[in-house]
């Protein structure tokens, strides 16, 4: 069983450290050698089912292996050069050398011989607890013969083509199934404390404080908060704030109640929405933030307007705002030129002005 992709090294490093958060685990699960460990797992092969008989046929994988795969080496995608670096590695460091002289490569490890020491002895049995790896039974510890490979589950979780929703869902599946009830429980709250920890931090106007997701949108509606609508807005107060995931903050139910609006989240939601109660009639200020895509164009502005109508907001009081990093990044070189007629734009590293986009009167 041999991956036809292989994920970069910073990849394989950054999916260990999601699985075993190293404020929950000891670092050798997830590690950079215990990274190289994996890929080179990947690369020869070294994967079997994670429950029931081990196939006879199956690609074992010794320490030094792990330790002896170059960059170059990995490079070479192709069945053959992989098979081949594999029986060369079996036999020993100077056949790799060998092998690797015909290809034109110079046979440099990525780590010395006396670090095996760590894979074979903390790492491979640490992994192996939590059902990451299998060993080939029979096999003494210090025989040169290949005694590890990836549990085929656990391998899966390296597929470069795996979105991050996609993985997420994966690696919690992963856990459920292999991992103890308390080995999942400190995965889960590392994880959490991680993301609370890098999460974005605004400061609404009445002054309490909200937790948004870390990432650019989150600071740019940041900015929005905390520097336009109080310089925009005379008495300003946010109504909502929606997060992927369906997440969904309402910051005044009483006042969402008094203005005989009503929030539906099955619908379409604005990144934000926020109401100015400091002029004769209400304005409702309808806030969609783009760190990649998504500003208000005619298409999306029309959305916005039904979603609105539907909520019972009056369609004269509606106001449009597209946030954007800087006009200098790509979103905005992009996707200015769509803005649509009677909305605006604010940029988050020129917080005191706004970009007006209107028809003229005749």
């Amino acid at each position: 069983m041999i991956p036809k992709t292989l994920p970069r090294l910073n990849q394989t490093l950054e999916r260990l450290q999601l699985v075993f958060p190293r404020a929950a685990f000891d670092t050798v699960l997830s590690n950079p050698l215990a990274a190289a460990a994996v890929n080179a797992m990947l690369y020869v092969g070294s994967i079997v089912p994670a429950d029931g008989p081990l196939p006879q046929d199956a690609n074992w994988t010794r320490p030094s292996m792990c330790l002896w795969l170059s960059d170059p080496v990995y490079a070479r995608t192709d069945a053959a050069s992989r098979q081949a670096w594999r029986t060369a590695a079996l036999g020993g460091k100077r056949r790799v050398e060998k092998l690797e002289a015909t290809w034109g490569i110079t046979f440099r490890p990525r780590y010395s011989d006396n670090t095996r020491e760590t894979l074979r002895d903390e790492t491979f049995p640490a992994w192996a607890k939590h059902g990451a790896v299998r060993m080939r039974p029979g096999v003494k510890t210090t025989s040169s013969q290949g005694r590890w490979a990836l549990s085929d589950a656990f391998a899966d979780l390296f597929d470069p083509g795996l979105g991050d929703e996609v993985l997420v869902e994966r690696i919690e599946a992963w856990r459920e199934r292999h991992m103890t009830p308390g080995a999942r429980l400190k995965a889960l709250t590392a994880l959490q404390r991680d993301q609370r920890s890098h999460a974005v931090t605004v400061r609404l106007p009445d002054g309490l404080e909200r937790k948004l997701e870390p990432g650019e949108a989150s600071q740019i509606l940041k900015g929005v908060i905390e520097m336009w609508v109080p310089s925009r807005l005379r008495d300003p107060v946010v109504l909502t704030i929606s997060e992927p995931g369906q997440k969904l903050y309402v910051g005044d139910s009483a006042l969402i109640e008094r203005l005989e609006i009503a929030i539906d989240v099955g619908r379409l939601l604005p990144d934000a929405l926020v109401v100015d109660i400091g002029v004769a009639a209400p304005v409702f200020w309808i806030v969609e933030i783009v760190a990649t895509d998504g500003p208000v164009d005619e298409d999306r502005k029309q959305a916005l307007l039904r979603w609105a109508r539907a909520q019972r907001i009056p369609e004269g009081r509606c106001q449009f705002l597209t946030a954007f990093s800087s006009r200098n990044a790509g979103p905005a070189r992009r996707r200015l030129k769509d803005l649509a007629a009677g909305t605006f734009a604010w940029f988050a590293d020129e917080p005191t002005r706004e970009l007006a986009w209107y028809e003229l009167e005749r």
